[in-house]
């Protein structure tokens, strides 16, 4: 009995020696040193070197490119250059604006467009050179268009027949107006002219002296070249646009 309780003792201890070495116990000649300390006689291990930083991107790198806007610079570099006929052509091609034009419009018309402004005396449209222009909108033609309608009819017609078509007497000014402009006209209506239209009975009296006439210039000007350029039909213009401004001014020059 003695002998085997010494024998147990003795495999309790050894099992207890084995289990401290499993768990780190230094091996003899080997020194424990605490955490944080070094060593005696022991040269120090040196501290990692500290990381570098990145070496800073290049500038082109750093600055995003600007995307080129739609049509810029970038594509009209790419984009092939137009030929000089169509170049010039659209350096000559005559102002746009208004109402869509005839194929051979007075020549008014064709050098500065019909679009106008109310601008002009008693409200009369002007063009941008400031000649008369006419000007139809959903309410009808302006009141400068429609009474030279009337004042042609009243002083013109006898010759040039309806609508400014023309007559066996004299020319169709729907097609004269477009190769005179405007102070050609009014230089014709103040001064007349003789054996231009036919060489031989073409006789134009002058008109200077007639407050008819004259009173009323602008608004025949008006009425013809809305007719050249195809934006006036033939007939009265209806409806039309009041003016008792315009009205009154015509009354004024009458004496009225």
């Amino acid at each position: 009995m003695p002998k085997t309780i010494l024998a147990c003792a003795g495999a309790v201890l050894l099992s207890t020696a084995g289990l401290a070495l499993a768990q780190g116990a230094p091996a003899a000649g080997v020194t424990v040193v605490p955490a944080g300390q070094t060593a005696p006689g022991a040269t120090p291990a040196p501290a990692p070197a500290a990381p570098q930083p990145a070496p800073p991107a290049p500038a082109q790198a750093a600055q995003a490119a600007p995307a080129p806007a739609a049509g810029g610079a970038a594509a009209a570099a790419t984009a092939p250059a137009a030929p000089e006929e169509t170049q010039q052509a659209a350096a000559e091609a005559p102002p746009t604006g208004g109402m869509q034009l005839d194929a051979h419009p007075s020549a008014d018309s064709a050098a500065s467009g019909n679009a106008g402004q109310p601008t002009g005396a008693n409200g009369m449209f002007v063009d941008a050179a400031g000649n008369p222009t006419y000007n139809i909108s959903a309410e009808g033609a302006d009141w400068f268009a429609w009474r030279g309608y009337k004042k042609f009819g009243a002083n013109c017609l006898q010759c040039h027949g309806p609508d400014g078509a023309g007559s066996s007497f004299a020319p169709n000014l729907t097609e004269s107006l477009q190769r005179i402009n405007y102070f050609d006209f009014a230089g014709i209506i103040v001064s007349g002219q003789q054996n231009k239209w036919h060489p031989v009975n073409s006789i134009m009296p002058a008109w200077g002296e007639d407050p008819n006439v004259m009173c009323s210039l602008d608004a025949i000007y008006v009425y013809l070249r809305g007719r050249a350029d195809g934006a006036i039909g033939r007939g009265e213009p209806k409806p039309h646009v009041k003016n008792k401004e315009a009205q009154d001014a015509e009354y004024a020059c009458l004496g009225q």
